[in-house]
């Protein structure tokens, strides 16, 4: 037995991540064979997978990526839609050895970090002796006892230790019960554990590639600080030894009892996973475009192909008439601004009469976080999407007393072009002596923007 600290390199880690890759797709997989008809997805992206097996589910991420080339833009807005239709977050596990661009690729897309998970490593050489206290007993777990494998194992993950740094995920107990199944069906086998007759714990074993994953550990309450752990341990390595795995592999915890308990046991750390998450986009967003972020508020821009009326408030903050707001709510296309799931602003593109010529038909920005270049990014994100459509012009119009957008719209390089007297009257919709900062609503001003077909990349690599 080699009990020397092990060293992972790149090659290792991607050993590793590919197995629990593997390990997810056949886990969701088995759960639509569970559920029946067309629930959940797994969808390949780069060297890894992207996974959903139903609502809470463990399996719900994105796993494996770092370690054969970075994935497109195209690849992460499908797998991004498919979790949206889902109502669930996306979740990536990303190794500390693998390329770096994978991390900035998805933080630049609006993926915060939410926690860390250590993966531990321990080689096998030879024969693993099997260590048992007294009165514990472990086995593979017979096909009558996996319903109560399936309980304890539940009733294990219930009730952590509460050392370490606390898990950002809570799962329900069915949900638990699902997933376990889900990893028997999928070729994870169950080991079960009885202290002096009476199921005390249970834990799993998967070997892949001269891999054994240890998975599914648990002790019920009421048995623990007995040597349950310890043997459940044993008896996973000694098989896997027995079936030619070179190396053991399990995931905990950064600081919990698990990770005490393993390096106990001649585990070492071999690196950590980010778990970086992208939160639930409200109906209707859809990242058609790559999202452009800016610290600290961190938003992103991103089209939005849903029902108008839910971000109607947005678009009364920069139109005073309700009857001219409906005669155009529905019309165009709107990007959003994200902070997080949350909508901070709009703007609305529309057509013209000229075949090369859009509008800025609507704009705003949330008062809460004007003046943080939201307004800018929306703006330049336009002008990213009319290029590409091969527009040549953008125009926009506001009102002549409202000497703040008049600024703004300057700075953003439009001149302005003519003044269209008397538009802001009872007749078109407007209630009389409307004041914007003690100056009478009544003309508006049209500004163009000429674009130019480098006006994307141009902007593209100004860091938009």
């Amino acid at each position: 037995m080699n009990r020397g600290p092990l060293f992972c390199d790149v090659a290792l880690a991607r050993r590793i991540e590919r197995a629990e890759a593997q390990l997810m797709a056949a886990a969701a997989e088995a759960a639509r064979l569970r559920r029946g008809g067309d629930a959940g997805f797994v969808m390949r992206v780069a060297d890894g997978v992207a996974t959903f097996a139903e609502d809470g589910s463990p399996f719900n991420k994105i796993a494996g990526l770092g370690f054969d080339g970075v994935p497109d833009t195209a690849a992460l807005d499908e797998i991004e839609r498919a979790f949206a239709a889902q109502g669930a977050p996306v979740q990536a596990e990303v190794s500390t050895l693998a390329d770096p661009a994978v991390g900035a690729l998805l933080t630049a897309r609006g993926y915060r970090l939410e926690s860390f998970e250590n993966v531990l490593g321990l080689a096998l050489d030879g024969v693993y002796e099997r260590v048992t206290p007294p009165g514990i007993d472990v086995r593979v777990a017979r096909h009558e006892e996996l319903d109560a494998w399936l309980d304890v194992v539940a009733d294990g993950f219930a009730h952590p230790d509460g050392q370490g740094v606390p898990s950002h995920e809570d799962f329900p107990r069915d949900v638990l019960v699902n997933a376990e199944r889900d990893f028997a069906t999928a070729g994870v086998v169950p080991y079960i554990a009885l202290h002096d007759g009476t199921v005390a714990g249970g834990g799993s074993l998967r070997v892949a590639d001269g891999i054994a994953q240890l998975t599914g550990a648990a002790t019920a309450p009421a048995h623990r600080r007995r040597g349950v752990q310890t043997a459940l341990l044993s008896a996973r390595l000694a098989d896997a030894a027995a079936a030619g795995c070179d190396i053991a592999v399990v995931t905990t915890q950064p600081g919990s009892r698990s990770q005490q308990n393993v390096q106990r046991q001649g585990f070492h750390l071999l690196y950590t996973r980010a778990v970086l998450v992208r939160g639930v986009p409200p109906r209707g967003a859809v990242p058609h475009l790559e999202a452009s972020f800016e610290s600290p508020d961190e938003v992103s821009v991103v089209l939005y192909d849903g029902p108008r009326e839910p971000i109607r408030p947005l678009f009364e903050l920069a139109e005073d008439s309700p009857t001219q707001l409906d005669s155009y709510l529905a019309d165009g296309q709107v990007l959003v601004a994200l902070r997080g799931t949350d909508v901070v602003g709009h703007l609305q593109l529309l057509e013209t009469s000229e075949a090369d010529t859009f509008e800025i038909k609507n704009m705003a920005v949330r008062p809460d976080v004007q003046r943080s270049g939201v307004g800018s990014r929306l703006v330049r994100r336009a002008i990213e999407l009319v290029s590409r459509e091969s527009g040549r012009r953008l125009l926009v119009a506001t009102a002549a007393a409202d000497t703040d957008n008049l600024r703004f719209y300057q700075r953003q390089g439009f001149r302005m072009r003519t003044i269209e007297r008397d538009a802001f009257t009872t007749r078109t919709g407007y209630e009389p002596d409307t004041l914007i900062d003690g100056i009478e609503l009544r003309d508006r001003v049209w500004l163009d923007h000429p674009l130019s077909p480098q006006s994307a990349s141009d902007h593209s690599s100004q860091g938009t």
